[in-house]
């Protein structure tokens, strides 16, 4: 009997290991996944934040805040041209997806706003303070769905603490 092959033991011990092996392996290859795409949540709120420091400083047109007020640079008044598509493929909700210019004294902060819309679903950041986008926490901020309830901003408003004066849309 020099029949060479495999048995049904063998092939059942093997295809046993696999589905154990691919047991483990899935969920740590979707959680690192998802980890990537909340980073790039995080990384896109800082380019906006830059963005607007850079917008704020080439346009004279641009009145900035007084003490206690701030202003608001939509995503839509910005260089759209590295926002292609959001980490989910949607696109940026260009009213929900801002910047926050606050100033407090002679001292300004940034804050961002970032939202996708994707099937149906929206995914993102809340507002949050550039020194909060700096720390390693930050990408657990990103939130989905009905968690993610972002103020479309209006002159008069409050955001962050401070009142909305002027609002840059294009």
């Amino acid at each position: 009997m020099g029949e060479k092959g495999f048995t049904l033991i063998e092939l059942l011990a093997t295809i046993a290991i696999l589905a154990l092996l691919m047991l483990v392996a899935v969920p740590n290859v979707m959680s690192t996944i998802d980890k990537n795409k909340q980073n790039t949540y995080v990384e896109d709120a800082k380019r906006m934040i830059t963005l607007a420091e850079y917008e704020v400083r080439s346009n004279t047109d641009i009145e900035l805040p007084t003490s206690g007020n701030c202003i608001v640079i939509l995503l839509g008044a910005l260089d759209l041209s590295d926002f292609n598509e959001g980490p989910e493929g949607g696109a940026y909700d260009l009213d929900k997806s801002y910047v926050v210019i606050g100033r407090t004294g002679s001292t300004y902060e940034y804050a961002a706003s970032i939202v996708e819309n994707f099937d149906g679903n929206t995914r993102g950041l809340p507002l949050i303070t550039r020194d909060d986008l700096n720390k390693e926490s930050a990408r657990t901020k990103v939130v989905s769905g009905s968690d993610l309830t972002i103020e479309v901003p209006t002159v008069g408003s409050i955001l962050n603490g401070y009142t909305v004066t002027n609002i840059i849309d294009s």
